[in-house]
């Protein structure tokens, strides 16, 4: 079986063909500069010349504030992109795997969101990404799959995590982190090795919510990684998402639930706090050598 993945120099990209190297899985990852996923053609012609079984898009427009004034640009890469690859898989027999953001969820609410929920965003990111699971889904209907993720950290790309731990490590100032949004941070290596079982273990297409169990604020996520890291957690401060100014709302509770990966005899992804530890000390060594 081989794997196509779109958006391949962004940290999930990096992390998917990390895992599928180490499974000695075929596969070809695609840059932005060597794939344009917002041109019918350009997709076209990629999957007639590597014929993948799996088209997996990690591509998006991921920056949420810049969203709120650059809409149609957004909307291309989140919504009509995502469109134009599935229907691509299903005129070629492909699978569509499409990742998606706990951002489609309001965050007004204090249990999981399932799967069946009806998605109601209040950023345009998470508008264009909602409008994006949408089209794909009515583009393949018996081939796409949508991984909501949510909170992702790697030891590659820019992340939460990394900085986090270079600031522990390298700095002796304290900083202040919010801590009314409560969500799941997540292992993108989990979510990767998690998305592979997914297809091999030939699972029925549909959405699925792919992220570490457990729940965390962003103070509690730094918290922990200090103490992991050995360096004192008090230097991380408490405040409210209203003491800082930023274009776009984001969802307070945004946890996800697994109804799905149950009803397909699957267990969920492991608690953050052990990924959290798992992946730590990858993450000090990447950034100690820049990465």
């Amino acid at each position: 079986m081989k794997w196509m993945i779109l958006g391949g120099e962004g940290q999930l990209g990096l992390t998917m063909a990390n895992q599928l190297t180490k499974l000695d899985v075929d596969y070809i990852s695609l840059s932005r500069s060597q794939v344009d996923i917002t041109n019918q053609m350009d997709i076209e012609d990629w999957i007639i010349r590597e014929k993948p079984n799996v088209v997996f898009n990690a591509a998006a427009w991921t920056d949420v504030d810049a969203a709120e004034t650059s809409i149609d640009e957004a909307r291309k890469v989140n919504s009509l992109g995502p469109k134009l690859i599935a229907e691509a898989c299903a005129r070629f027999g492909a699978l569509t795997i499409q990742l998606s953001t706990d951002y489609v969820f309001s965050g007004n609410a204090d249990t999981p969101w399932p799967e069946n929920a009806k998605p109601s965003p209040i950023s345009v990111y998470g508008k264009t990404k909602a409008e994006g699971e949408r089209l794909t889904l009515e583009a393949n209907p018996n081939g796409a799959f949508i991984v909501r993720t949510a909170w992702l950290y790697s030891p590659w790309g820019k992340n939460f995590v990394k900085t986090m731990a270079r600031i522990a490590v390298e700095e002796t100032r304290k900083i202040e982190v919010v801590i009314d949004q409560v969500g799941q941070p997540t292992s993108a290596i989990d979510l990767s090795t998690r998305i592979h079982l997914m297809i091999t273990n030939n699972l029925a297409p549909g959405i699925y919510h792919g992220t570490n169990s457990g729940q965390a604020s962003w103070f509690e996520l730094a918290q922990e990684i200090f103490n992991l890291i050995g360096e004192d957690s008090r230097r991380v401060l408490p405040i409210n998402s209203t003491q800082i100014q930023r274009q776009a709302e984001r969802p307070l509770y945004s946890v996800l639930a697994y109804d799905h990966w149950m009803a397909q005899g699957m267990l969920p992804m492991q608690n953050w706090k052990d990924a959290l530890k798992d992946v730590l000390p990858t993450i000090l060594q990447a950034n100690e050598t820049g990465e």
